[in-house]
C-alpha cells in the first residue's frame, strides 16, 4: 500500500508518452493508482471484473467509472444493488485454435482433471485421490488422472496412483492445460474464475470446493453461477471427505443423461471471443 502513490507518479509519464484512448483496469491493488492516474489525465476509464462478487479495488475504483464489464450475468457487490453501467463479456481464458473439445462419453476412458495448485490443500489431494483409487475400484471405465499439485505433495500423489495402478500423470503445472481439459470428462478444483470460465468453454462437469479464505467468499459465488443451472456439484471445504467425493464423480460417471444435459447447459452459456467483446465496447463506447 505504501507503493501506491509512488505507482501513480511512476504512471503519469508512460500516459503522456502513450496518450491511450483508454483505461481498462482488471481489479487488484496495483491497478487503483494507474486508474486514478488515468482518471486525473481524464482518460476514459473501464473496469472489468473477473469474479461473481465485485472485488474491494473495483469496488472503490467504481468512484471513477460507471463502465463496468464482466465475466459473470450475476455480479453483485455484497449487500448492494449494482448502480452502473455494466456488461457481460465473459473472461479471456487460455484457448488454443487446435483445441477441441474431446470429452467423447461413448469412450470407456473417463478422464479426470484435478486443479489444486497453491490453494490446494494435503488433505483435499489426499481425499480426491483416495476417492479416485475407489471409483475404479468399483467401475469399468479406465481412470485417467491429470493432477495439478503442491510441490510438497507431488512424490506422495505419484507412488500413490502408481501404487493402485491408476493411469496418472501428476505434476505442480501443467503448461498444455487446454489440451487436458478438452480431453476431460470431469474437472475437480477450486473455484477461480479463470477455471470456471474454462469449464463453461469447455463444457466439463465439474466437482468445486470453493477457497474458503479468499475475499468476501467470492470463490462461492463463481461456483453458485454454474450450481444455478445445476451445472456442478458445490462441495464446501469443511465437507470433504472421501465419501463426498466418491458420489460425486459417481453421480457423473454413470449418468451419460445428467452428463448430456450439462454439457447442452454449458454451451448455451458460453460466451464466444470474450477478448474481441472487450475491445468492441471500449471502442463503441470512448
Amino acid at each position: 500500500m505504501i507503493n501506491l502513490p509512488y505507482i501513480l507518479i511512476q504512471t503519469i509519464p508512460y500516459y503522456l508518452k502513450l496518450r491511450p484512448d483508454f483505461v481498462l483496469g482488471f481489479g487488484g491493488y496495483f491497478t487503483v493508482p494507474i486508474i486514478i492516474a488515468g482518471w486525473l489525465m481524464r482518460f476514459k476509464i473501464f473496469l472489468h471484473e473477473g469474479n461473481a462478487i465485485i472485488g474491494k479495488a473495483n469496488r472503490f475504483l467504481l468512484n471513477f467509472t460507471k463502465d463496468l464489464l464482466t465475466s459473470f450475468e450475476n455480479t453483485l457487490i455484497p449487500g448492494k444493488k449494482i448502480d452502473i453501467n455494466n456488461k457481460t463479456v465473459g473472461l479471456p481464458i487460455r484457448i488454443n485454435k487446435e483445441d477441441k473439445v474431446l470429452n467423447n462419453d461413448s469412450s470407456n476412458d473417463f478422464v479426470i482433471c484435478i486443479i489444486g495448485g497453491s490453494q490446494g490443500a494435503q488433505s483435499l489431494s489426499v481425499n480426491i485421490a483416495e476417492s479416485i483409487k475407489r471409483v475404479q475400484d468399483n467401475s469399468e471405465k479406465r481412470i485417467i488422472v491429470f493432477h495439478q499439485c503442491r510441490s510438497e505433495d507431488l512424490e506422495n500423489l505419484q507412488a500413490y496412483y502408481k501404487t493402485h495402478n491408476i493411469n496418472y500423470d501428476v505434476r505442480v503445472f501443467f503448461d498444455e492445460m487446454t489440451q487436458v481439459l478438452s480431453k476431460s470428462n470431469l474437472v475437480i478444483s477450486r473455484a477461480g474464475s479463470s477455471t470456471v470460465n474454462e469449464i463453461i468453454y469447455y463444457c466439463i462437469p465439474s466437482i468445486l470446493i470453493p477457497y474458503p479464505h479468499a475475499s468476501d467468499n467470492h470463490q462461492y459465488y463463481n461456483a453458485k453461477n454454474l450450481n444455478t443451472p445445476e451445472c456442478t456439484k458445490i462441495i464446501s471445504n469443511d465437507s470433504v471427505n472421501l465419501e463426498n467425493i466418491f458420489n460425486s464423480i459417481n453421480e457423473i460417471i454413470n449418468d451419460n443423461e445428467k452428463v448430456n444435459l450439462i454439457k447442452n447447459r454449458l454451451k448455451a452459456r458460453r460466451i464466444s471471443n470474450p477478448s474481441k467483446k472487450i475491445i468492441d465496447y471500449l471502442e463503441s463506447n470512448s
